[in-house]
């Protein structure tokens, strides 16, 4: 699943992994999960996608 994302993603995944306390498998699963309740899984990986970038980004503001 990392292979969806930027090496600067991945670093973002990172650190907000560790500041929810969970390693990046889990925190990205979590959020793919989230998505695939709502969604089909092509529209659940794009929404996980943008999710992921939400939620990276409040640690850098």
């Amino acid at each position: 699943m990392n292979d969806l994302f930027t090496d600067t993603d991945q670093q973002r995944i990172a650190a907000a992994a560790e500041r929810d306390g969970q390693d990046v498998d889990t925190w990205l699963r979590t959020v793919v999960r989230e998505r695939l309740d709502a969604e089909e899984l092509e529209d659940a990986l794009t929404g996980a996608h943008f999710i992921v970038a939400t939620r990276t980004a409040v640690e850098h503001h």
